[in-house]
């Protein structure tokens, strides 16, 4: 008898597992199909204008890939069509749910100056932090972090309002819609709390397709992942990613010692114990 509910539990973890990587498969397939067709329809555009072949198309496409216009355009492209499925399906599946209980708590608890405060703090502090792996990872391989800082000038170093306009509006609302909507929602009904928070963090890092990337968004996804548990809400995941995108933009434009890694450390530090310590005072309050 035991053996039969430990292989019903087994099962079930497993279909929790199989159906998560089924659901950001299917975006990620999705995102993989944009980007194909648009290089299809730019070869085909090269073709019509020159009168060439599909040889010399392909020959022009390494050119074409070279544009960091292009690119950045494409990605736009790309990540607002994945955002066209990616909200209504959340929706569908599970955002008409939320009950009246949940929005009240939503209100009264999630809308408030103090958690809204611990959102910025927080991702000011997980930013530095990703600063940090990432120039652990430049330290271990170097060549990894060169071909990483080359893929994100392709994709993104193009238009600066379109390069924002993927990173900071639609890649949030995707991205958590997928993540901390749909999958993280799925999950909960195999896992508990913190198998969840951990799962759709891994997942989150593999959903990203580099391994430095995949690396220094493990934190950020499993705060997230907390984040939505806590206020049953994607919307306050869709802020704090945002609001850590901005940033790397907004860095750029600082004094130098604010990228350095004194900074990263304090910045951290700081970020940290600012929000466990208006956690605590939260939770004094509560009781």
């Amino acid at each position: 008898m035991e053996n039969g509910k430990s292989a019903s539990a087994g099962k079930k973890l497993l279909e929790g597992i199989l159906l998560s990587f089924g659901i950001m498969g299917l975006f990620m397939a999705l995102q993989i199909l944009v980007s194909f067709v648009g290089m299809t329809a730019a070869m085909t555009a090269y073709m019509l204008q020159t009168g060439g072949d599909i040889v010399h198309a392909q020959y022009a496409l390494f050119d074409i890939l070279a544009d960091s216009d292009y690119l950045t355009m494409l990605t736009v492209v790309a990540t607002l069509v994945s955002a066209m499925f990616s909200v209504p399906a959340y929706w569908l599946v599970w955002g008409r749910k939320r009950t009246a209980q949940d929005r009240q708590y939503f209100r009264e608890k999630v809308l408030k100056p103090r958690p809204f405060a611990m959102v910025v703090i927080g991702s000011c502090g997980l930013y530095y932090l990703a600063i940090l792996i990432s120039v652990v990872i430049d330290v271990i391989s170097p060549a990894t972090m060169d071909a990483y800082n080359e893929m994100m000038d392709m994709t993104l170093g193009g238009s600066q309002m379109l390069a924002m306009l993927a990173a900071v509006l639609l890649a949030p609302i995707n991205e958590e819609c997928i993540m901390r909507g749909l999958i993280l929602k799925n999950l909960q009904r195999f896992f508990p709390t913190s198998a969840v928070i951990v799962i759709q963090a891994v997942l989150f890092g593999i959903f990203h397709a580099n391994w430095v990337q995949g690396l220094y968004v493990l934190p950020v996804g499993a705060a997230l992942g907390y984040v939505a548990v806590k206020s049953r809400s994607v919307i306050p995941c869709i802020f704090m990613h945002l609001f850590y995108n901005l940033l790397s933009f907004v860095v750029t434009m600082l004094p130098e010692f604010c990228q350095s890694i004194l900074f990263a450390v304090c910045a951290v530090v700081v970020s940290a114990a600012a929000v466990c310590f208006m956690g605590r005072a939260k939770s004094s309050t509560e009781l």
